[in-house]
């Protein structure tokens, strides 16, 4: 399991970005304005998470929109949980 959150548990934007995705699918530019982030700079942090597996993308009309693995959900939320609970 440690493998699978260490890509996130080492930058806090990805943190935030995948309690984000916990809640619902959303592109990168709703991403970037909830967390007041270029567009850019979040689409770099999906591409992360995409190549560790922890996100899917999907094409709605010309728009990506992530949303978590299946298997990472679980051991995502109880891995931030514990995290910010320090």
């Amino acid at each position: 399991m440690k493998q699978l959150v260490a890509p996130v548990m080492e930058s806090h934007t990805r943190q935030r970005i995948v309690s984000l995705l916990y809640s619902a699918p959303q592109g990168p530019s709703e991403i970037a304005t909830a967390l007041g982030l270029s567009q850019p700079y979040i689409s770099n942090q999906l591409a992360a998470l995409k190549s560790h597996r922890l996100v899917t993308s999907r094409r709605v009309g010309r728009k990506s929109v992530y949303q978590l693995e299946d298997k990472a959900k679980a051991a995502m939320m109880t891995a931030l949980s514990s995290f910010s609970s320090r």
